[in-house]
């Protein structure tokens, strides 16, 4: 058993200053030793029983307060798989699984993206192809029923729809090389000038029938190195952009301008122009601006796209600005070689 506590009586003697001579008597009550040990160890249990009540406690808060963002990105990744893109967002504080968070809602948000594209391109390249082979299949047996309909006019038809589709189908080449980066950029100097002349030239039917007005200004010719036929491309589906929104007066005017050892292309029509809030949306695969046009339907909807893509393959800095009512301008810059003018020229109309 433990030992009860015992006294302890101790006499000193000591002297006064004066030599008379005094005893001190000190009485202490003295505590076993294994009294101490008993109670030291009693309260040293009774302190790690709480301490592993309040580790299990915490540890369990924290395991919870950590799983729980993991658990629910880990739900949210797998419904990935069938094809439910939203993203949720988690309310932990933890830098890498924020982080991780916000890896997997970004690439939610894209493959969202993705998912919308797809369908958007199968409906729109469905519409496109149904009216020109509907037409085709039309005229085509209406040649066939009736012998006095084969004629030059009908024959036409069939020849500018067969156009239409095999425009769309380069389209959409063009666009998927550009974006798996599969067309490669082949550099050269050439005159930028005399190249924009040269594709003006395809516009003379257009002109002469439709009554459209298309009209080149520049002063001097320019001469640049770049890949000649992927930036004569460009400014032939920045004009075609323009003839399809242009004004009533049918007018679009294409300008080349030189600044300290750039020059400067833009295409300008005088249409009803561009909601602000949708000028970085227009340059997206198959836009269509929320107000419809009579010839807007003779497009791909992949021209600004693929402008975007050989632009930026190039490097090239580019924009559109536009005011609603009175029109708007394309244009991207290129560097000039040398001097990079020469040959004083005229600016040119093209139709009446």
């Amino acid at each position: 058993g433990v030992r009860k506590a015992s006294s302890m009586l101790s006499v000193q003697k000591a002297s006064l200053t004066d030599g008379t001579a005094v005893y001190v008597f000190l009485n202490a009550v003295v505590t076993p030793v294994d009294a101490t040990v008993q109670t030291l160890r009693n309260q040293l249990l009774m302190i790690t029983a709480v301490l592993i009540l309040l580790s299990f406690l915490l540890s369990t808060l924290l395991s919870r307060r950590v799983t729980s963002p993991i658990v629910q990105t880990t739900l949210a990744a797998r419904e990935l798989p069938k094809g439910r893109f939203e993203p949720k967002k988690s309310k932990m504080s933890y830098r890498e699984i924020t982080e991780l968070n916000r890896t997997l809602t970004q690439a939610a948000r894209e493959l969202s993206k993705v998912e919308t594209l797809q369908r958007e391109l199968i409906a729109n390249i469905s519409h496109d192809l149904r009216t020109p082979l509907t037409l085709i299949g039309g005229y085509a047996e209406v040649m066939r029923d009736l012998p006095g309909e084969s004629t030059p006019e009908n024959m036409q038809v069939i020849i500018d729809e067969v156009g239409r589709l095999s425009t769309l189908v380069s389209s959409v080449l063009d666009a998927s090389q550009l974006q798996s980066g599969a067309a490669p950029i082949q550099l050269a100097s050439y005159d930028l000038t005399e190249s924009i002349l040269a594709i003006l030239t395809r516009y003379q039917k257009l002109t002469e029938q439709d009554g459209f007005q298309i009209a080149f200004e520049y002063d001097r010719h320019a001469v640049v190195t770049a890949d000649e036929v992927k930036i004569g491309q460009v400014i032939y589906n920045l004009i075609n952009n323009a003839v399809t929104y242009t004004g009533a007066d049918k007018r679009v005017t294409v300008r080349q301008t030189m600044q300290a050892g750039r020059v400067r292309v833009s295409v300008i029509d005088t249409g009803e122009g561009i909601p602000a809030d949708e000028l970085d949306t227009i340059w997206n695969r198959y836009y269509r601006g929320q107000k419809p046009h009579k010839r807007a339907a003779i497009g791909s909807g992949l021209g600004l796209s693929i402008v975007r893509g050989i632009l930026e393959s190039h490097g090239l800095e580019y924009g559109v600005s536009s005011e609603e009512g009175k029109g708007s301008e394309f244009y991207f810059w290129l560097k000039l070689d040398g001097d990079g003018g020469r040959t004083i020229g005229d600016g040119r109309t093209i139709g009446r």
